[in-house]
């Protein structure tokens, strides 16, 4: 393919993906070719592509274009720079300098990170190991995160990884995902010098007691946003570590009781939005439910939503009159249905019940 041809087959490409290789001017009602597009709109259309592309499929195209990629006068940020194994080389042109959002894997090809410092959101893919030697890196260079996302194996070196993040003095947003393996958190200590986090993600399939998220957090004083995993198993004790200005909550349940979820709201003085997912634990959130109750435990509490899955058999619920009870509340359970039903015969069949809605708080009147 000569040069003439590849230009073509980039309009093509633009047209076909993105229908931006015209666009309708307003006042004449005339098509624009995209040679007259201004470096202001493309700037805007930019936007919408990760780094990698922009350099290998968009420059050149369009001296306006150029304009915006190549001259800092423009102060064009190159966003969703991922480098993986499959990267093996980064475009000439592309200045790490213009990098403010970057996803990087641990078998990358980015042995130099001391250009980037206009990073504001990084994604560090691979060993809990690898992930700590970067992030002291990070901490001593003059580098502002807000946003830090790690996807490791298993949190067993999770104060490790927490104690390498604690410098990041500028981050607001931290998430840690584990997802392929269980392994037991490892003891550790954390210096308790506050940080200015104010989201935390925490998902994992390994399970963390309350107490020793209580201890984690405890350096977080200034957390709004709560999204973690909690398994029936590590709901033994409990710990009343406050959360002072905590005001949204997103909880994956994994069996935990009604009950202790009641317990939990009266540590959030602040919260205001309650938002439950995954199984249930037992009855107690359908039957004799007391979802009013969590107003009355937290009193700034406003809206609890809820979609949550229960196994049971097909008779065990009183339907209708849970169903009418629920309902007054802006609650649903149904039971969710699949193809075995229409091979299978018999009176108490195991299936699964789902509950979903918004629970408001209720009006006070006077």
């Amino acid at each position: 393919m000569d040069q003439q041809q590849m230009k073509c087959f980039r309009y093509v490409k633009i047209n076909d993906r993105y229908r931006i290789c015209t666009q309708y001017h307003k006042s004449t009602k005339a098509k624009t070719a995209i040679e007259e597009l201004c470096p202001d709109i493309w700037q805007q259309i930019f936007e919408y592509f990760n780094a990698i592309e922009l350099f290998f499929s968009l420059a050149h195209i369009t001296i306006a274009g150029d304009e915006v990629l190549f001259n800092r006068n423009h102060h064009f940020r190159l966003q969703k720079l991922v480098l993986d194994a499959d990267v093996t080389t980064l475009p000439q042109k592309l200045s790490l300098g213009q990098v403010i959002s970057l996803e990087l894997h641990q078998n990358s090809c980015l042995n130099t990170f001391e250009q980037c410092l206009e990073l504001r959101s990084l994604k560090l893919i691979g060993l809990p190991e690898w992930v700590i030697c970067f992030l002291r890196k990070i901490s001593n260079a003059n580098i502002k995160l807000e946003q830090l996302v790690l996807t490791v194996p298993g949190i067993g070196s999770l104060y490790d990884l927490l104690a390498s993040i604690l410098p990041l003095f500028s981050l607001r947003r931290l998430a840690i995902y584990a997802n392929e393996s269980e392994e037991k958190v490892k003891a550790g200590a954390l210096p308790l010098a506050q940080t200015k986090i104010e989201q935390f993600i925490l998902h994992s399939c390994s399970s963390i007691s309350w107490n020793e998220l209580s201890y984690i957090l405890s350096g977080l004083s200034n957390i709004r946003f709560l999204d973690v995993t909690l398994f029936h198993h590590n709901m033994n004790s409990f710990c009343w570590f406050t959360f002072p200005k905590l005001c949204y909550i997103c909880l994956i349940l994994v069996e935990v009781s009604f009950e202790w979820i009641i317990q939990l709201v009266k540590t959030m003085p602040s919260l205001a939005k309650l938002k439950l997912k995954g199984l249930m634990g037992g009855e107690g959130y359908i039957i004799n439910h007391k979802w009013l109750n969590l107003f009355e435990s937290c009193s700034s509490l406003a809206i609890v939503q809820v979609n949550l899955s229960l196994e049971r058999d097909t008779n065990y619920f009183c339907i209708n009159m849970i169903q009418a009870a629920l309902r007054e509340i802006n609650l649903n359970l149904r039971c969710i249905e699949d193809d075995c039903d229409y091979y299978f015969t018999g009176e108490s069949q195991q299936r699964w019940w789902n509950l979903s809605g918004m629970v408001m708080k209720q009006p006070v009147h006077s």
